[in-house]
């Protein structure tokens, strides 16, 4: 008898494939893994490369930048960074500080950048005045810091245009650069940056201040306005009011008399000299 089914070749269909359908999956399921297992290799060797190797190789990256003319070489040599130094043998804090033994700096910045990179960055000092001095028989000018430093004799550090009041009246002697005059000058030197920054145009007005030692340590102040025939005495302090007030004074007294060539304004209120022909 026939059960009204039929058989092509004797077996019964398999619905959905059956078993080889699983098997297959299975295969693909285990290649898949594989490449899984491979992708976690690389990435796992790539990150120890990055994290681990990289930042103990040299610096692949090495600049300086912020005072032109200085050389690349001293800079890295007094910041400690060597041909082998990296990114984990670095001391920020210790190169910055470091870096301000430079006369020419006013401050440093040492920044690294991971893994393999680093970045010096100099702030130049800003001069306030500036004094003549002599060397070998020559004139050289030196230019005196905010902080009564003389960071550079010569040419260098000038800045284009600059005008500085030139300081006279000083005592220096040997002259180099990172020399710091005595300290009793250094508010005086203080006052002048103040100005460079807030009033230059009140700077540029005086061509020289001359230093007036008293006794006891103490000095007044002798300035001699830029384009006048007249000096003016002042006290230890060079501020903004006192300028403005100097030149002010130096307009009215120009229109009644044109004989002046001295005004005295130590005591608070102005007087002045007449000079006589004869």
């Amino acid at each position: 008898m026939s059960s009204g089914y039929l058989y092509g070749n004797g077996a019964p269909e398999r619905p959905y494939g059956g078993r080889p359908a699983v098997k297959a999956r299975s295969i693909s399921d285990k290649g898949l893994k594989r490449i899984l297992a491979l992708i976690i290799v690389i990435l796992s060797g790539e990150l120890v490369w990055f994290f681990g190797v990289s930042p103990c190789m040299p610096f692949s990256r090495i600049t300086v930048s912020g005072i032109p003319g200085i050389e690349e070489s001293a800079v890295l040599a007094l910041a400690g960074i060597e041909e082998h130094s990296s990114f984990m043998t670095v001391n920020v804090p210790a190169a910055e500080q470091a870096l301000l033994a430079l006369p020419a700096v006013r401050s440093a910045r040492v920044l690294k950048h991971f893994p393999g990179g680093i970045e010096i960055v100099l702030e130049p000092r800003r001069a306030a005045a500036m004094a003549f001095v002599e060397e070998g028989g020559r004139i050289f000018p030196a230019l005196i810091g905010g902080d009564g430093m003389i960071f550079s004799v010569g040419r260098a550090g000038f800045r284009e245009n600059e005008v500085l009041p030139v300081i006279s009246g000083l005592t220096l002697g040997t002259v180099f650069p990172g020399m710091k005059l005595p300290r009793i000058y250094h508010a005086l030197f203080a006052e002048l940056e103040a100005l460079s920054r807030e009033a230059p145009e009140l700077l540029a007005a005086i061509s020289e201040i001359r230093i007036n030692p008293k006794d006891y340590n103490g000095y007044d102040l002798t300035l001699y306005p830029a384009y006048r025939g007249v000096r003016v005495r002042v006290g230890h302090d060079i501020t903004e009011e006192t300028l403005r007030y100097m030149l002010l004074m130096l307009d009215v007294l120009s229109e009644k008399s044109h004989g002046i060539r001295e005004i005295d304004f130590r005591t608070g209120t102005a007087s002045y000299k007449e000079a006589y022909s004869g």
